[in-house]
């Protein structure tokens, strides 16, 4: 009974809003860089000076990097179902080949074999979605940034960093809840 528990409680984790702490870590350390670029455009485009406005800089980057760290595991999630069950096919006869190749997997019954094949459709589709989230929210992002920065451009250059990079990673992070 509680093997049945244990693989109950990892399907429920696995199906959940859960997202692993490897995975946050890469999500806020891609976020902190996708954030921390626009910097050199504000600094060489706009005459904006590091130093002065070191304050308004990292307050705003921090909060950027918060939403778009909230997109990435607001798409992840959306994705990862899809991409396994997309995966399926390919995971089961990939995994079941290799299983009957090997002296081990001859050996083991079906409901082994079964939670395998599981487990590794559980893994790529995981690490699919991360990768297509990342390069998703990055660009989708970026774009967000330049367009606000054109059309934030007659205002002050505090002011259009501000609009243009909170304002990027907010609307990042309400269009990924409906991905």
């Amino acid at each position: 009974m509680p093997a049945s528990k244990e693989t109950g409680d990892e399907l429920y984790l696995e199906s959940s809003r859960h997202v692993t702490k490897m995975a946050s870590a890469l999500f806020y350390g891609n976020g902190l860089i996708v954030s921390a670029l626009p910097l050199w455009l504000y600094w060489r485009v706009q005459m904006m000076d590091p130093v002065t406005y070191a304050v308004l800089f990292l307050a705003v980057t921090i909060l950027s990097t918060w939403f778009v760290a909230y997109a990435y595991r607001n798409v992840k999630i959306s994705l990862k179902h899809k991409i396994s069950l997309k995966r399926e096919a390919a995971v089961t006869r990939e995994v079941m080949s290799n299983l009957n190749e090997s002296a081990a997997g001859k050996k083991m019954n079906k409901s082994d074999k079964e939670e395998r094949v599981l487990w590794k459709k559980n893994e790529v589709a995981d690490g699919e979605a991360t990768t297509f989230s990342i390069f998703y929210n990055n660009t989708l992002y970026l774009l967000l940034v330049l367009l606000s920065f054109y059309f934030w451009r007659a205002l002050h250059p505090g002011v259009n960093y501000i609009l243009s990079i909170a304002g990027a990673g907010v609307v990042l992070a309400f269009v990924s809840t409906g991905a």
